[in-house]
């Protein structure tokens, strides 16, 4: 197994669960030649390249609302800054007693998802809702 002691702390060399050393700065050009140079040979990236903003509001308190279908990486929803009352962020069954985040007016949250439809929004006051950014 390697020892770390044989190597200046300014290397960048870490040693591996497995006992192997590897160079981070060697790693880190792979990985940009890879997407960069090369426009990305051997990498399959997912999601969108573009970004997607958009508004969506609940019109009755207590009926959920899915986002529409957008393949994305990820999503920053923010409550609109009129709201009065909370928005609830969660999943098909989001409510405001079931719910991943509770939002006030003009509290945001990223989420790291595959597409905007897998996000459901609900609402204590018809009519609020949110905006959303999506890449």
């Amino acid at each position: 197994m390697a020892d770390i002691k044989n190597y200046s702390p300014r290397s960048g060399r870490q040693i591996k669960d497995n006992g192997t050393v590897v160079n981070t700065a060697e790693m880190i050009e792979a990985i940009y030649n890879g997407l960069i140079v090369n426009k990305n040979a051997g990498f399959q990236l997912t999601g969108s390249n573009a970004l997607k903003g958009a508004v969506q509001n609940v019109t009755t308190a207590g009926t959920r609302v899915q986002l529409p279908d957008y393949d994305c990486r990820e999503v920053t929803i923010i409550a609109k800054k009129t709201n009065t009352g909370s928005i609830y962020i969660g999943g098909s069954d989001v409510s405001s007693t079931v719910y991943g985040v509770e939002l006030d007016a003009n509290e945001s949250i990223t989420i790291a998802v595959g597409n905007t439809n897998l996000i459901y929004i609900d609402a204590s006051v018809s009519g609020e809702g949110i905006s959303y950014v999506a890449i």
